[in-house]
């Protein structure tokens, strides 16, 4: 049998059992997008698998595709929350206008963060956020300081790309409104 022989005969073989065991974890459309990311990821590895090894490679990163999603979901209620609580301190001294253009800010910010890459998005909100050194980022997710530096220098050029982006849109928007009205 060849290579991708396998991998079709060990996608045909887990595919039940690797949603079951995601089910337990995820809803079922995102068990359904984990187990494809598994799938995908193992068509990219350049391991060369076969027979139960496969399998358990395509456990293990389904699993743990599982976990870092999970982790983000819980680092965005979090950071909802920490966001949402700074920016109720600071709008007792604000005037409403200023309330709006702060709510208004803080969407796109959390826009962006959720548009980011996965792995960026975690270093961005370990970092950022819950203002952790970047050494220990590293250690956390075992990657190189260098890296985290990368990961937060792409993230904020995403952000001021995202924000920048809107910003023109809505400046699109706007301008054919007048236009129309």
């Amino acid at each position: 049998m060849d290579e991708h022989s396998d991998i079709e005969l060990a996608i045909l073989q887990t595919r039940p059992t690797l949603m079951s065991m995601l089910r337990r974890m995820l809803p079922f459309a995102q068990a359904e997008e984990v187990v494809q990311e598994a799938y995908l990821r193992l068509h990219v590895s350049s391991k060369a698998l076969q027979g139960e090894e496969l399998r358990r490679y395509l456990y293990k990163t389904a699993r743990n595709i599982a976990i870092s999603r999970l982790r983000h979901e819980k680092v965005v209620r979090e950071s909802n929350g920490k966001l949402q609580l700074h920016y109720q301190l600071g709008e007792e001294s604000q005037n409403a206008e200023q309330n709006l253009i702060n709510e208004h800010e803080k969407k796109f910010l959390l826009e962006a963060i959720n548009a980011m890459p996965p792995v960026c998005r975690q270093v961005f909100i370990q970092r950022k956020i819950y203002e952790k050194p970047q050494s220990e980022i590293a250690e956390l997710m075992g990657i190189s300081v260098n890296t985290v530096q990368n990961h937060l220098t792409n993230g904020m050029k995403f952000c001021r790309a995202y924000m920048l982006d809107s910003l023109r849109h809505n400046k699109h928007k706007s301008v054919a409104a007048k236009k129309v009205g």
